[in-house]
């Protein structure tokens, strides 16, 4: 079974490939922008290849953090959280995030299911208020979805 991190060949890989964007983007900047604003136009293109190269950082610092510790599995006691999880709890917990990162997301998936379940909770589904997307393309906030849900729920 392969091993879910990334190899040291693929960080040279990366890193070779962040090198070429590098040199491609000064190449091009010194042929097509003015003397005057090369300097600038370099910095610019520099900070966004490092930006893009350094981005998958994030995920894989937080992939090595959440796992659990290989040593010392059976020496502690299973704690509160130890029990086995609800797949349609986990299935939903992963659509409110995936709602909140995507309004189209929000409003092709969950939306319809919030509204049916306003129904079959038999309040009228014209009662319930769609919350607003955010910029970029972003769904509602966790703590819209999560105020709605409320509400769903004190209509029980």
């Amino acid at each position: 079974m392969a091993s879910p991190e990334p190899s040291r060949g693929t960080g040279v890989v990366a890193a070779v490939i962040v090198l070429v964007a590098l040199a491609a983007g000064i190449s091009l900047a010194e042929f097509f922008v003015a003397p005057g604003y090369r300097e600038t136009a370099v910095r610019l293109l520099a900070a966004l290849v490092l930006l893009v190269a350094v981005s998958p950082v994030r995920a894989i610092v937080r992939a090595s953090t959440e796992r659990p510790a290989l040593w010392g599995e059976g020496d502690a006691a299973p704690g509160p959280d130890a029990r086995p999880q609800d797949p349609r709890f986990a299935r939903f917990h992963d659509e409110i995030k995936s709602s909140a990162r995507s309004q189209s997301y929000f409003e092709h998936l969950l939306w319809p299911k919030l509204v049916a379940l306003a129904r079959a909770g038999g309040a009228s589904a014209d009662t319930l208020e769609k919350p607003p997307g955010r910029r970029f393309g972003r769904g509602p906030s966790v703590g819209a979805l999560t105020r709605l849900i409320a509400a769903l729920e004190a209509r029980r």
